[in-house]
């Protein structure tokens, strides 16, 4: 039956219609979808600190669009851009199953080989400048959300050799999930401790995800009601100050370590998120395979963990971002 998905996904890749009535039809699913998304802070205080952390790079700009970039999308445009991109020369094609690897190959050559290539897409020539100071901003809006803070430290891309032990880092400061690792909150972990023990927060994030280019390590913590930003930030700056400076113990390294390998391992429990998962880090460059990402994380140490903090939590590199609620 694979081998009529393998048909169905080649037959989409090249061959959609995209008519404009359907255009039409999913420009209002989107702009909803988008209009939505501008009612969660997270997702806007987010978006807005990618905008000031990125000058040049398309990572500054939000994938969707803005509101009025989809009003103003055409049929044409869009097709244009889909037939630019969607070709088999710049697709990774992943397929999971019972079956044997020269059959699974043998089908999956069968589908797509007949179509068409087009122009490689470049990536950008030019890369995103360094940052030399911190870069703060505030997002203010009416209505009944909570306060929020984020702060994005530049990180190197998912290929380079700090990669894991960034993703050991976040483990250590939030905790870890079956989702992946990269982005969680733990009871046992730092920042809870720091902050949602301590009444400051009602909770505690950090995230370093795989990309293909340089991108930015975030942590985030919603404030409880008559917490200041300042207060927050501080104790947040305190706890990267600390793992930057000082090796994580020996029992605290043993423990994140298992909920890192343990999220990991986990992630691949289904033919569906491991598909995901072995996609995302051959297209970002971050290992050639499952195995070899576990590898690598299994492979870190203390002294690469503290080093990666204190490369990366500096001033220099620091995006702030506090969400500000305003009465109605």
């Amino acid at each position: 039956r694979y081998g009529v998905a393998l048909e169905l996904e080649a037959d989409r890749m090249r061959n959609a219609l995209i008519s404009r009535e359907e255009t039409e039809a999913e420009r209002t699913v989107i702009v909803s979808e988008r209009e939505g998304l501008e009612n969660d802070p997270s997702f806007l205080l987010g978006e807005q600190l990618q905008a000031i952390a990125f000058n040049r790079h398309p990572y500054g700009q939000g994938v969707i669009g803005s509101k009025d970039e989809i009003k103003l999308m055409t049929r044409d445009g869009l097709y244009a851009h889909y037939r630019r991109h969607y070709a088999p020369n710049n697709a990774y094609v992943i397929v999971v199953g019972d079956a044997s690897p020269d059959e699974l190959v043998d089908r999956a050559t069968q589908a797509f080989m007949p179509l068409d290539a087009e122009a490689n897409v470049d990536p950008p020539k030019a890369p995103e400048p360094p940052q030399y100071g911190e870069k703060r901003l505030v997002v203010r809006r009416a209505g009944g959300a909570v306060p929020i803070i984020q702060i994005g430290f530049h990180t190197p891309r998912a290929s380079d050799a700090m990669a894991p032990a960034l993703t050991f880092l976040a483990v250590a400061l939030a905790g870890a999930t079956a989702g992946g690792g990269e982005s969680a909150s733990g009871r046992s972990s730092r920042l809870y401790r720091a902050l949602v023990d301590t009444s400051l927060a009602t909770d505690a994030d950090a995230s370093y995800n795989l990309m293909k280019d340089p991108y930015l390590f975030v942590v985030e913590a919603t404030l409880r009601p008559g917490v200041t930003h300042d207060r927050v930030e501080k104790v947040i700056l305190e706890e990267l100050a600390r793992i930057s400076r000082d090796p994580v113990t020996d029992d605290e390294f043993a423990r994140v370590r298992r909920q890192l390998l343990s999220a990991t391992a986990f992630t691949t429990d289904t033919v569906t998120w491991r598909a995901w998962r072995w996609g995302s880090l051959l297209a970002t460059g971050a290992a050639t395979s499952l195995d070899d990402w576990y590898a690598r994380l299994a492979a870190v140490t203390v002294d690469e963990v503290r080093a990666a903090a204190a490369a990366t939590f500096s001033e220099r590199k620091r995006n702030v971002g506090w969400f500000v609620p305003e009465a109605a």
